[in-house]
């Protein structure tokens, strides 16, 4: 399936929102396919849309970044183009906004399903068991605390322009999910966050660039290293940090595995940066918490292994 085709049907549960004032900033990320084509079809049946088309520079983060600068209204709502929303969705976003002021997000329900329609997950801000809806409200301070290690959590909202505004997608340097640190940043700096009885409809598909085997995994590494300190700066590690750690953890062996896959063609140089980046994680482990969750033959096995980076390194180069 051509993205072009998940952009047909994203583009008209868009423009056929039951709310109206709507601008809508589409990034063409340096589209190959008939992306832009099909945004231009669409920009001629309706005024209200803008194209803007940019150099791709590998990482999404910059294509969110660019959109993030073009939104001048009050409120903004950030879409995936394979996604789906309610006809409703930004009426019944802005609506909840007009009942409880001191919110600074509105999310709806969401729902993650697999391409085949089956459900992964709902979450009413969190893990919802059904779609019953029931309005709830959380401290932006709360929402950033449980996503240290793994999101408890999952927003997909319309943002107060100052809050969205507040931190940059472009980031400090290019991650594969450098997005994943600036929206908790941004979940930060809201008061309080909402929800609403609309439907935001999440797709994972399996032969996404997010889930292909490629160098940029290694990236995963260098988010946790840079997640931790922030965590500690803010003083919200500790509590969730046997989480986060036996996640940092697994990130690290997936990615050494990942490296030994494509190291043979890597330039030196990148090979170089790529080695130091999971050198730095694993320093920056807290090896006796992980340890401390093992029992048996396999915390001996990991304790081993934590011992020392080459011989990670070495045991997964074979291992493969």
């Amino acid at each position: 399936m051509e993205l072009g085709d998940f952009v047909k049907k994203s583009m008209n549960c868009l423009l056929n929102q039951t709310y109206q004032n709507i601008e809508f900033i589409c990034v063409n990320d340096g589209s190959t396919d008939t992306t832009l084509h099909d945004l231009e079809y669409f920009a001629k049946q309706d005024s209200r849309i803008r194209i803007y088309t940019k150099e791709n520079q590998k990482y999404a983060q910059y294509s969110k970044a660019y959109g993030q600068e073009k939104a001048s209204g009050d409120f903004i709502f950030l879409f995936d183009h394979d996604d789906l929303i309610d006809l409703d969705t930004i009426e019944k976003c802005y609506k909840t906004f007009l009942s409880y002021p001191e919110l600074d997000i509105v999310t709806p329900m969401v729902i993650t399903k697999f391409t085949n329609g089956h459900i992964k997950n709902i979450h009413n801000i969190y893990a919802s068991d059904s779609l019953e809806f029931k309005f709830k409200q959380y401290p932006g301070s709360k929402i950033i605390e449980d996503t240290v290690g793994k999101y408890d959590n999952h927003i997909r909202g319309l943002h107060r322009k100052e809050i969205f505004k507040s931190h940059s997608f472009s980031f400090t340097e290019p991650l594969l999910n450098a997005d994943e640190i600036v929206e908790r940043l941004i979940f930060e700096k809201a008061r309080f966050i909402g929800s609403c009885d609309a439907v935001y409809t999440h797709y994972i598909h399996p032969d996404s660039s997010a889930k292909l085997l490629s160098p940029k995994k290694i990236d995963i590494t260098r988010t946790d290293f840079l997640l931790r300190k922030i965590f500690l700066q803010k003083g919200i590690y500790e509590p969730r940090k046997t989480i986060f750690e036996f996640t940092a953890y697994k990130n690290l062996v997936n990615a050494i595995k990942i490296f030994h896959l494509f190291s043979k063609k890597m330039m030196s140089e990148e090979k170089l940066l790529q080695k130091k980046r999971l050198q730095d994680s694993y320093s920056s482990l807290d090896r006796k918490t992980i340890i401390s969750q093992f029992r048996g033959i396999a915390k001996i096995y990991n304790s081993f292994l934590l011992s020392n980076f080459s011989l990670m390194s070495f045991f997964y180069k074979y291992k493969n």
